[in-house]
């Protein structure tokens, strides 16, 4: 029975009744150069984690092979989209007191500027400043 392995290249195995998935990991891991832990061997579409299942049981002449990549977090994956607003817990809004307008707020900015100026030397600092 032959069996196609797609990898980097497309090999062609003369298998018997006898041979395992195992036989097949390591075939691929020699002629690759790569390690046996990271060959990943799917049938079907369905990933072949046991080394012991024969290869007459598959339903399928053809076994695909993937190399586990190195990794790890991806910055702005959309699996963590919304996290932190999920996380942060929701604050009620305060009540403030109503700003004046018109006549009120012009008369305060005369008394701050004019009325309340203490005279200093140096340079003029701005309301802000505490000093």
């Amino acid at each position: 029975m032959q069996i196609f392995v797609r990898s980097g290249a497309t090999h062609v195995l003369d298998v018997d009744d006898q041979q395992t998935v195992g036989h097949v990991r390591s075939f691929i891991s020699q002629a690759e150069g790569l390690p046996e832990a990271e060959v990943r061997l799917y049938a079907a579409g369905n990933p072949l984690d046991n080394d012991e299942i024969p290869l007459v049981t598959l339903q399928t002449d053809a076994i695909d092979v993937n190399v586990a990549l190195k990794g790890g977090k991806v910055h702005g994956s959309l699996s963590r989209a919304g996290k932190v607003k999920g996380q942060t817990p929701k604050v009620e809004k305060k009540e403030k007191k109503k700003s004046k307008t018109g006549r009120a707020k012009r008369r305060i900015q005369y008394n701050r500027r004019f009325v309340n100026v203490v005279a200093t030397f140096g340079k003029k600092r701005g309301p802000n400043s505490n000093s």
